[in-house]
């Protein structure tokens, strides 16, 4: 593959993480979603991004092109937000910037492993089912976190979620990977809802979202 198309590899994920992120700032205006509040909702977490992140690192064509598009593609999608943030808001959420920038740079290590579920190798179902653990408690702990959400919200936040599983599984190679990687994460996420609901482990989603 020559230099100049692996360059046109990267932009897409730039162009597409940038998009993503002025998005992302414009939902999180009140008066923009104050019908449907849900879409701030789906955009302020870890979710869609974890959910676009894997399928860039798995439709890629190595494991190194892969760390390198998931990078690219937070690079963008946080410069946007951020630099829509300072210049047109005159807001700078220093403690976010830092957290989520941090986010940023362990990227493409979890681009690099999640290309791997292309791999026979048994380690490739759990890292596999490691978007999807993500996706169930992050909707659990979201919905019924939020003593004020409606049952409309809920299930439009489920719905959402479904559909990111749903187009998830339908890259992922062979059936059988993505049977165990399915009944892997739900299995995974299930034991982490129990645990933060005794109060073993923290919530994560909502130490990180606070900052």
């Amino acid at each position: 593959m020559t230099e100049k198309s692996n360059i046109r590899l990267l932009i897409l994920p730039f162009i597409v993480g940038a998009g993503l992120g002025i998005i992302a700032k414009l939902v999180d205006v009140p008066y923009i979603t104050a019908d449907l509040p849900i879409f701030d909702d789906i955009m302020g977490r870890f979710g869609i991004w974890v959910w676009a992140a894997a399928l860039i690192s798995i439709r890629s064509r190595n494991a190194l092109l892969a760390a390198a598009r998931s990078f690219v593609f937070f690079a963008g999608m946080l410069s946007a937000y951020y630099c829509y943030t300072v210049v047109f808001l005159n807001f700078s959420p220093k403690s976010q910037i830092i957290l989520w920038s941090g986010i940023g740079m362990v990227t493409p290590l979890c681009g690099f492993l999640i290309w791997h579920i292309h791999r026979e190798n048994y380690y490739a179902n759990f890292i596999a089912s490691l978007p999807f653990t993500i996706f169930f408690t992050e909707w659990y702990l979201t919905a019924f976190a939020a003593w004020n959400w409606s049952a409309k919200d809920k299930l439009l936040l489920l719905i959402a979620y479904l559909c990111f599983a749903v187009s998830l599984l339908a890259v992922i190679p062979t059936n059988k990977k993505r049977l165990l990687s399915l009944i892997y994460g739900v299995l995974i996420a299930v034991v982490l809802i129990g645990l933060i609901r005794a109060g073993i482990i923290i919530n994560p989603y909502e130490q990180l979202l606070n900052v």
